[in-house]
């Protein structure tokens, strides 16, 4: 489930589902997707923080959607993608608090956020093509932007892990802290955020955002096609029957 907890002036949104790692299912990420939307369009936020429970992230797409997709001959448009729309198209200022793990749109979701903080053992991995998949969330894209195009292979082909300090000196994270401090630090931030005039604080990000927009979204739709056919190859049924044996 996703859990609201607001406090003046922020919109704090936590993935609440421990027993799975807070892996995301599709009902979560339609919950995600409403929740900033409406923090969006709520005048009275002015940042919005997305967090975990229990010490993790997330550990990413829930395993029995992917296998329900992969079977599926009328599949559903993506919720999970729904959800980066909305933070894609989210004037309101975004940030991140990561303790523990982090996997899959548990890092892409990161890169269309406008702050990330990351407890120091918090741990950075996608296993797209692991998985027989490629990478979704704009990723191609935002990922090369912020980290380079030699780091991006290192996580999006390689499916290299990384810690919290690594991810900070490679760009995906703002600022590191000590573990179990990272929702601390980043509520603290967007209450800083409160005390500035809403209006700049939008027209200023979309400002910054407004250069590779176009890009970011040719980018969603180009994965979006593509996923869709990986996700019902051989290749993805075959390493999604292994991990459900493991």
């Amino acid at each position: 489930m996703i859990i609201t907890q607001n406090q003046p002036g922020v919109a704090h949104l936590v993935i609440s589902r421990t027993d799975k790692k807070n892996a995301l299912t599709r009902d979560m990420y339609r919950a995600l997707a409403e929740a900033v939307s409406k923090a969006a369009a709520d005048t009275s936020v002015h940042a919005i923080v997305l967090s975990g429970e229990g010490g993790v992230f997330t550990a990413g797409n829930d395993l029995d959607d992917f296998r329900a997709r992969a079977t599926d001959e009328n599949p559903k448009p993506s919720a999970g993608l729904a959800f980066i729309e909305a933070l894609m198209v989210c004037d309101t200022p975004v940030i991140a608090a990561v303790e523990g793990l982090a996997i899959g749109i548990g890092t892409t979701l990161l890169l269309h956020c406008d702050s990330v903080i990351a407890g120091r053992s918090a741990r950075f991995k996608t296993a797209f093509v692991d998985l027989g998949l490629v990478p979704e969330a704009a990723s191609t894209v935002t990922m090369p932007l912020h980290l380079g195009s030699r780091r991006t292979a290192d996580l999006l082909l390689m499916g290299d892990t990384l810690d919290g300090e690594e991810a900070r000196e490679c760009g995906l994270v703002s600022r590191v802290v000590d573990d179990g401090l990272a929702v601390d630090e980043a509520l603290a931030q967007a209450s800083a955020l409160t005390t500035k005039p809403r209006d700049a604080l939008r027209a200023s990000k979309r400002l910054i955002k407004a250069p590779w927009r176009e890009a970011v979204s040719e980018a969603l739709e180009r994965e979006r096609a593509v996923f869709a056919d990986r996700l019902r190859s051989e290749d993805c049924r075959a390493a999604l029957a292994r991990m459900g044996k493991g």
